[in-house]
């Protein structure tokens, strides 16, 4: 398949030095948009204030909504049904994971991993597209 998408981040120094930019398959692609619904806040995107996912909403509830997990699966679901019309989706999934980290300066810190899943079927090729990405949440990074 012909790499007709562009990768993500866009390198604007390039279009300036008339170079051409960073392609990528439709898989990789779909991916790259994926990633940024989970990774975007809803109104942070300036063409559209309903770009984005309920992650940022539902970080500090998720010690205190126990439904926190199903909440955001189907904010998922919506935003990928939404904004990448080149996928149908089959499955969300969601996994809270606390990892301990031991600095070198001693002190022990805690960190909550979300770990997310998405399954499902790329319509232009019938294919079957797995994608997994982990957010390090409270405080939130990306891994």
């Amino acid at each position: 398949m012909a790499n007709s998408f562009y990768k993500l981040p866009l390198r604007l120094d390039q279009i300036v030095r008339k170079n051409k930019l960073a392609t990528c398959s439709l898989k990789h692609s779909i991916a790259q948009n994926i990633h940024l619904l989970i990774s975007t806040y809803r109104g942070e995107s300036a063409y559209s204030d309903e770009f984005g996912c309920s992650l940022w909403d539902e970080e500090f509830n998720i010690q205190l909504n126990f439904r926190w997990k199903e909440s955001l699966c189907e904010s998922l679901k919506q935003a990928v049904g939404q904004f990448e019309k080149r996928l149908q989706l089959q499955e969300v999934k969601a996994q809270l994971e606390e990892q301990n980290e031991m600095p070198e300066k001693g002190n022990l810190r805690v960190r909550k991993c979300l770990h997310i899943e998405i399954r499902g079927v790329i319509k232009k090729t019938n294919e079957s597209f797995h994608f997994r990405d982990s957010i390090f949440i409270s405080p939130m990074a990306q891994q």
